[in-house]
């Protein structure tokens, strides 16, 4: 669905419900990280398999998101956040969600 198909005021919601998605993801994986950082203070981690797992978060898990949102579109986001369960669909005006409706199907995962 084209940027035109959303009034001003669902594009400016679009662009909110998009770093509501990405705050919620990164703080997924950075909870992740904080994970190792526990196992460390309680000396389960070399302090140098602390800097690889830091070293690995950047260079590889926040480059990959980072390049993730900024290679999709404000609509895209948001259908990708609700198919993975990062954002409910509650958030949404029924409206908004039903134009989006295609694009949150076109993310939902694949049974198997």
């Amino acid at each position: 669905m084209s940027g035109s198909a959303f009034s001003k005021d669902e594009r400016s919601r679009l662009r909110e419900l998009a770093g509501e998605v990405y705050e919620t993801e990164l703080g997924q994986l950075l909870e992740e990280l904080d994970a190792e950082f526990a196992r460390w203070r309680v000396g389960e981690l070399p302090a140098s398999e602390l800097l690889a797992a830091i070293e690995d978060f950047q260079q590889n898990q926040a480059h990959e998101l980072g390049s993730l949102y900024r290679g999709l579109k404000e609509p895209e986001l948001v259908a990708r956040g609700i198919a993975q369960g990062l954002l409910p669909r509650a958030a949404l005006d029924p409206v908004l969600l039903a134009k989006l409706d295609g694009l949150v199907a076109g993310c939902a995962p694949h049974g198997g």
